[in-house]
């Protein structure tokens, strides 16, 4: 059997200075809650975070936002296409509201500023 891989690998647990590829707009699966998802990649791979538009998303993308450079109330979210941000990766396990199984997802959070203790290059 041929196999052809045309994805990139996650990225590993931990700090890493990213590129903000591509950005899509969807809601949740369970409650509807709207939501942006930003694809956040390097030269070593790659992590997808969505920012729910709901009250305990909005600390969240505040530092998101403060670390890309905007400063806006209301900002078009492909307007945050090509921004270079630090990111932490991590995974986090949490339980399927459906099926009660266990899900374990790779995420970003802690934003920075690109250039503050980044241990890895954004893509050009």
């Amino acid at each position: 059997m041929k196999v052809q891989v045309e994805e990139k690998p996650f990225l590993a647990n931990g700090r890493h200075t990213t590129t903000i590829t591509e950005v899509t707009e969807g809601k949740s699966e369970n409650k509807g809650v709207p939501f942006f998802n930003c694809r956040f990649e390097n030269k070593d791979g790659f992590v997808n975070n969505r920012f729910y538009l709901s009250e305990p998303g909005q600390p969240i993308m505040a530092e998101f936002f403060q670390a890309v450079g905007i400063e806006e109330q209301e900002v078009d979210t492909q307007e945050l296409v090509g921004k270079e941000i630090s990111i932490d990766v991590h995974e986090r396990t949490y339980p399927d509201p459906e099926s009660q199984q266990e899900k374990t997802i790779k995420e970003a959070r802690y934003f920075q500023a690109a250039g503050q203790s980044d241990t890895s290059d954004a893509i050009n």
